[in-house]
């Protein structure tokens, strides 16, 4: 049975965000028994609590985020069956290449012109929406190919800002985000209470969810190394580390003052296709107080992991991207090929590598940037940005 986690604007449920009638939809469409318990409750009611009292969302966003969350619960579901039928699966070594920074640093490019490189295993979208769905791939691709059609026509200025692709590399937020414990949720939807309950909160246990789904997702097609990324992680590198000790993170830098308004716009151009009143200056004020903490206290080349962080700014990504590619290739003991140097300029050359045009005024949030750049001088000065 099929699960649709488009927007749709037509049909659909908009009942509250109940966890009976949602976890009864996904035991149903995962094919379990009525009483197989679930996972991550707890972080599930405090967003569905925010949902219905916070969220202001519309008819079509209520339908879009129910769907979403029966869908968390059926990847749940799913995980724990193939675990239980290939527990081996558990034991998977997996060491990844972790890409993180602040949103709208560069992360996205820097994953999509490594994935040229034919010695990585980079997730596509579609494989991370459904990571152990027992169904067809070609029927996967299929719902990731309509999810992004969807998506953009809900939020069609959301096409210049982030490109979505069901064949090409994505975000492990998918993965994440089905412990109901991500920030994501704040991104996308008005949630302030979920938010405050979800800083506090420890991750290790999501990030061992996450590594349960990153292991039934290779079993379809094996790859290693892994690369993998999401802004996220740069939050919360210590639970990383202890679920995946042996990876190599890859830290982009960009200037406060350039990145946080670009993050507000995206913000603000993902709430509206789910809610009908978004308040730019809240969300700049959002954004500069997640932002603080791990802005405040990173340091160059220091981190939790075995291998020290490998710090990249921006504008060095920029300007040379073959090079940086070089630089992540040799940190990560991946060979830097003729082959993945062919695909990575064929990359750079064509439309993909472009940049979009996303505009946006930093007044808009609440934001300038001789605000930005006082509040995070020490950050700038430490990574020279």
């Amino acid at each position: 049975m099929q699960v649709s986690i488009i927007i749709d604007r037509t049909k659909g449920d908009t009942r509250a965000f109940d966890a009976a009638s949602i976890g009864a939809a996904a035991r149903q469409i995962a094919g379990v028994e009525p009483d197989e318990p679930l996972r991550f409750m707890d972080g599930f009611a405090h967003l569905t609590s925010s949902l219905d009292t916070e969220a202001r969302l519309t008819d079509a966003g209520r339908r879009s985020a129910r769907a979403a969350l029966v869908k968390s619960l059926v990847t749940q579901l799913e995980v724990r069956r193939m675990l239980r039928s290939q527990p081996e699966l558990a034991q998977t070594p997996i060491q990844p290449i972790v890409i993180t920074g602040l949103l709208r640093s560069g992360t996205t490019f820097l994953q999509q012109l490594l994935a040229q490189h034919p010695g990585l295993r980079a997730p596509a979208l579609w494989e991370l929406m459904a990571p152990a769905s027992p169904r067809k791939p070609s029927h996967l691709v299929a719902d990731g190919e309509s999810y992004v059609e969807e998506y953009y026509r809900a939020a069609p200025d959301f096409r210049s800002i982030h490109p979505l692709d069901a064949r090409q590399p994505e975000e492990c937020h998918r993965l994440t985000a089905n412990s109901f414990r991500h920030f994501i949720f704040g991104l996308r939807y008005r949630v302030p209470s979920y938010v405050r309950w979800l800083r506090a909160q420890p991750m290790a246990e999501a990030y061992r969810f996450h590594r349960e789904q990153l292991s039934c997702l290779l079993a379809r097609e094996p790859g290693d190394p892994v690369l993998l990324k999401c802004p996220s992680h740069l939050w919360h590198l210590d639970a990383l580390a202890q679920v995946y000790p042996g990876a190599k993170v890859v830290r982009l830098h960009r200037r406060a003052s350039v990145s946080l308004p670009s993050v507000a716009s995206l913000t603000a151009v993902v709430r509206a296709a789910r809610s009908a009143a978004v308040d730019p200056a809240e969300i700049g004020a959002y954004w500069l107080e997640e932002a603080a903490p791990v802005l405040d206290s990173m340091r160059r080349g220091v981190g939790p992991l075995r291998t020290p962080p490998l710090d990249i700014r921006f504008t060095d990504l920029t300007a040379d991207p073959l090079r940086v590619a070089g630089q992540v290739c040799d940190y990560a003991g991946v060979p830097m090929t003729e082959q993945a140097t062919a695909r990575m300029t064929a990359f750079l050359s064509g439309a993909t590598g472009k940049p979009g045009n996303h505009r946006y005024r930093a007044q808009d949030f609440g934001l300038s940037a001789q605000l930005l750049d006082e509040r995070f001088a020490r950050y700038h000065s430490e990574f020279d940005l």
